[in-house]
């Protein structure tokens, strides 16, 4: 009774005071919804091709160490050690690290990661110099290389994510629709076709992260996305249309980010069929495009005139390489040069977002003599299409490990019909200095064997390189993002809402 009197009697006293009342403070919000313009097509990392993919595994899973700003970063691996002779790397592991099925990480789970992925043809250029992976002991992995190969620590980072050994051999295929990894995210729901939710993993040996739960909803009208941001439905948009950046910079609740990223913009053309088999016709297409239109009109200014197809920041890059001028006279002199009779080439597309860059090329080859016609696919059976070469010119957004080195999968004639290399480039040559540079040490020297390659892709106009890009992500402006990924997307461990 003597309690419950002291407690009354401080009721009484609180409600007769003129003190103001304690304003109360709205929970945090911990909920994020974002958009993706099409489907990710797996959650399996190693028989993965498509970068929108890796937006969502990139939560979910974890490498050995990050590459970022030009330096290595620890994450599963705390540190590392070079043999001499560059062909012994060993990699020290993080203590106490869990996987999200529960099971600790160990160097085993490393060993059956790199066994696996070089039975994967899509991590074959990542992992056909390894001899081997072996655990020396518990938390320490030593691999072993068969030859130099100087971009192996780049090789090893961002994109070499480490897998369980128990959910591999448990799951098998089955992985890329059940994904174990040790990152601060797991999978909790997906809708395919429509999106995939991710929440998060407490036990993540990095600590508990601000987003409990985030979603990626599937939309792929850009201007459809921006409405939805506009209106608080969406948190975010990852790249955001060129006609609607203003009304966003205007817009007080929301921000508009300009990324510099790796991603280079360029037009494959399948070599094998007439008419881009013909170098004079080729020739034509390169000199007939008004690049910096593409970029003002299509990206609103966001990109800069590509001269090599590998971005700047590349490891390996040679400002000697220039750039196609827009020269339509040339380009009428190429094509009363060429086979071409006035056929109509078919360009594809694999998401309505490649619309409106096609339009203006479209425009630019009719000036010159040259018919096209768009055609949009979805992007799964478009991605099939350019693989096993059934298309005629296309348009891609290509983002690469930032070494040249890696631009192998879409120039070496390893690479046909199983990875990257959509025109189906076959040269001795070009494979000889993809060859060659991996044992060079010395920076200039790569360099110049690199250069060999890009001189090689301009002389015979493989491609038609249009610009590097940058992304424009748009967000609630009470949402902080503290780094982006060299693909201009962000890994959620680093969005916080204020």
């Amino acid at each position: 009774m003597v309690l419950l009197a002291v407690v009354l009697s401080a009721s009484v006293l609180a409600g007769c005071s003129s003190a103001p009342k304690p304003t109360v403070q709205e929970p945090v919000k911990d909920t994020l919804v974002m958009e993706l313009k099409s489907d990710i097509s797996t959650l399996d990392p190693q028989y993965n091709v498509a970068t929108i993919s890796g937006v969502v595994f990139g939560n979910i899973y974890e490498p050995l160490l990050y590459y970022q700003n030009a330096e290595f970063v620890p994450s599963l691996a705390t540190k590392w050690e070079i043999s001499p002779d560059g062909l012994t790397y060993t990699f020290h592991l993080k203590q106490g690290v869990k996987f999200q099925n529960g099971e600790t990480l160990k160097a085993d789970d490393v060993v059956f990661t790199v066994e696996r992925a070089k039975n994967s043809p899509y991590m074959l250029i990542q992992t056909e110099d390894i001899e081997k992976a072996t655990a020396v002991d518990e938390r320490t992995v030593e691999i072993k290389l068969k030859k130099q190969y100087v971009p192996f620590l780049i090789n090893m980072a961002n994109d070499f994510m480490i897998l369980n050994r128990k959910a591999g051999e448990q799951y098998g295929e089955g992985l890329k629709s059940n994904p174990v990894g040790t990152g601060p995210y797991k999978l909790k729901s997906r809708l395919e076709g429509e999106s995939v939710t991710l929440e998060r993993f407490d036990d993540w040996h990095g600590g508990k992260t601000q987003i409990k739960t985030a979603t990626y909803k599937v939309i792929s009208e850009a201007t459809s996305a921006v409405i939805a941001l506009e209106s608080g439905t969406l948190d975010m948009v990852n790249s955001t249309p060129p006609i609607s950046r203003k009304s966003i910079r205007q817009n007080p609740k929301l921000t508009l980010a300009e990324v510099p990223i790796l991603t280079t913009q360029y037009l494959p053309m399948q070599l094998t069929k007439a008419p881009f088999n013909d170098l004079n016709f080729r020739m034509a297409i390169n000199h007939a495009i008004d690049r910096q239109k593409v970029i003002d009109v299509a990206y609103e200014g966001a990109g800069q005139i590509s001269t090599s197809v590998w971005p700047p920041a590349t490891v390996g890059f040679s400002p000697n390489i220039t750039a196609f001028p827009y020269d339509p006279a040339k380009a009428k002199e190429y094509l009363a040069k060429s086979a071409y009779k006035g056929q109509t080439i078919e360009y594809s597309i694999g998401y309505e977002g490649a619309r409106k860059q096609a339009v203006l090329i479209q425009e630019d080859l009719r000036a010159v003599g040259i018919n096209m016609e768009i055609k949009l696919f979805e992007q799964n059976a478009w991605i099939q299409d350019m693989k096993t070469g059934n298309y005629g010119i296309s348009s891609i957004n290509m983002t690469v490990s930032p070494d040249v080195h890696f631009w192998n999968r879409a120039f070496h004639s390893s690479s046909i019909n199983t990875v990257l290399n959509f025109s189906r480039l076959n040269n001795k040559v070009v494979d000889k200095a993809f060859a060659d540079g991996l044992s060079i040490q010395d920076p200039q020297r790569r360099i110049e064997n690199y250069e060999i390659i890009a001189n090689y892709i301009k002389d015979n106009a493989i491609v038609v390189p249009i610009c590097y890009m940058v992304a424009t992500p748009a967000y609630a402006a009470n949402l902080t993002i503290t780094q982006f990924r060299p693909d201009g997307y962000a890994l959620l461990r680093y969005m916080s809402w204020k």
